[in-house]
């Protein structure tokens, strides 16, 4: 039997974002009792780039340092790490930490930021498409790990939420050559669903007080949901995201797979809902992408040339010319690594 139970609450600034989360957490017993024993936790936000936390982008600082204090208080050792899809190494990650607020949050919380930038390859037992996988060693030690994911639309997968969030814990430029391996949509969300399954985590709680539409993950625009959500059950969660931000539930390549797997329910009236009445919060977010078919990137005007694109494409198809990318349109596999990471918005995806 899967657990369908997914805590819903209220939470309309950031101010309250400890108050929200240790809602969720008494839903299911509290921090305490989630450990039921363990003591090593891993928060695994979703920090895809060093940006501020206004730019609901990552998962806000306040809500990792809520979730992190909490497990703290229950007497764990919490650590804090995520990969960007660039080089993975202790200077990398120090922008990112404190880009994103996360040394800020482990200060505030307890937490500790890890800088282990090691990596070992673990077998996944049933995986659909992925038998084995390179993971990041403070994820694979940790005795719970809790994905703290950010509520955003995302130009492949429709949604990214709690078990897409896991695919940061495939070390750096590992990342970009998975997307070529997996070019097909279906074939991708399958392996995030076995990344997922070869995490395992204990719990997942979502970011959903500030999130993101449009153009996600990364050049959408924030958009007030007013929620924290939260379960045991990553995909479940992400079924609730998915239905609070009135997306298709079709469309999002993760819940598809997982439903298929018997891993979670693809119809939202079929979760257990706790807490607080989802249908006053239910908002309506623009999707990604919103046409039919495969969305083209395009290279906007205001390009600069920095080559960040052109480093992190796994097909290597695009090129810096005159100051400005050129993409390879033959060579793309609209993976649109080079919309996600792309610093000054200057991918659209048409």
């Amino acid at each position: 039997m899967t657990d369908n139970r997914v805590f819903i609450a209220q939470c309309d600034t950031y101010d309250g974002a400890q108050a929200a989360v240790d809602r969720v957490l008494a839903g299911f017993g509290g921090a305490a009792a989630i450990l039921d024993g363990r003591k090593s936790v891993l928060v695994k936000p979703n920090l895809i780039m060093p940006k501020k936390p206004e730019a609901a982008v990552t998962t806000h600082p306040a809500v990792v340092a809520a979730i992190a204090a909490a497990f703290v208080k229950a007497g764990a050792c919490v650590s804090l790490i995520d990969s960007t899809g660039g080089p993975h190494s202790k200077a990398v990650l120090k922008l990112l930490y404190g880009k994103c607020g996360m040394t800020g949050a482990a200060e505030q919380s307890g937490a500790v930021l890890s800088f282990n930038t090691k990596s070992r390859t673990v077998s996944i037992p049933g995986g659909r498409v992925l038998q084995k996988v390179k993971l990041l060693a403070p994820v694979l030690d940790a005795e719970l790990v809790v994905s703290a994911a950010k509520a955003k639309t995302h130009g492949m997968m429709s949604m990214t939420g709690c078990s897409k969030n896991l695919f940061g814990c495939v070390p750096g430029t590992g990342k970009p050559m998975l997307h070529r391996k997996f070019s097909k949509r279906e074939d991708f969300a399958g392996a995030l669903v076995d990344i997922c399954q070869a995490v395992n985590p204990g719990f997942s709680i979502l970011d959903g007080v500030w999130g993101m539409e449009g153009a996600g993950p990364t050049g959408g625009d924030p958009k007030h949901l007013r929620v924290v959500a939260g379960g045991p059950n990553p995909y479940a969660v992400d079924l609730a995201q998915c239905h609070l931000m009135g997306l298709r539930t079709d469309s999002v390549g993760t819940i598809a797979e997982a439903a298929a797997r018997g891993l979670a329910p693809s119809d939202p009236a079929l979760l257990e809902w706790l807490g607080d009445d989802p249908a006053p919060l239910r908002r309506y977010f623009l999707p990604a992408v919103r046409h039919k078919g495969d969305a083209v990137p395009r290279i906007l005007r205001h390009c600069v040339g920095c080559g960040d694109c052109a480093r992190i494409c796994p097909q290597k198809c695009i090129a810096i010319r005159d100051r400005k990318a050129v993409i390879n349109e033959k060579d793309c596999i609209r993976c649109y690594c080079c919309h996600e990471f792309c610093p000054f918005k200057a991918v659209s995806l048409e």
